[in-house]
């Protein structure tokens, strides 16, 4: 993980050679959710670690051509969450 430049945000580290492989799957609908941490949103890609309703999970938004695609991990605890963010930003997950 890395903050650049004039950058606030993290970026995550490239994926290491052995990085999990995270599921990834169209968003759930219409839920409450917290957006507890997120990446810099000066490139293509955002992720946003999310909370609701007692679990934790990871959304990725692409942006291209002024359109963006957005898709979500499985849910996991809190903490497992948290767990892997931590690994996504240090190239460990992807």
């Amino acid at each position: 993980m890395t903050v650049k430049g004039g950058c606030l945000s993290p970026h995550p580290a490239r994926p290491l050679p052995d990085h999990m492989r995270l599921v990834w799957r169209k968003p759930c609908q219409a839920e409450r959710l917290r957006v507890i941490a997120w990446s810099c949103d000066c490139g293509a890609v955002v992720y946003e670690l999310c909370h609701a309703g007692g679990q934790a999970f990871v959304r990725r938004t692409h942006h291209f051509n002024g359109a963006r695609m957005v898709h979500e991990t499985y849910r996991w605890p809190i903490r497992k969450g948290d767990d892997v963010w931590k690994a996504l930003l240090c190239g460990q997950a992807r």
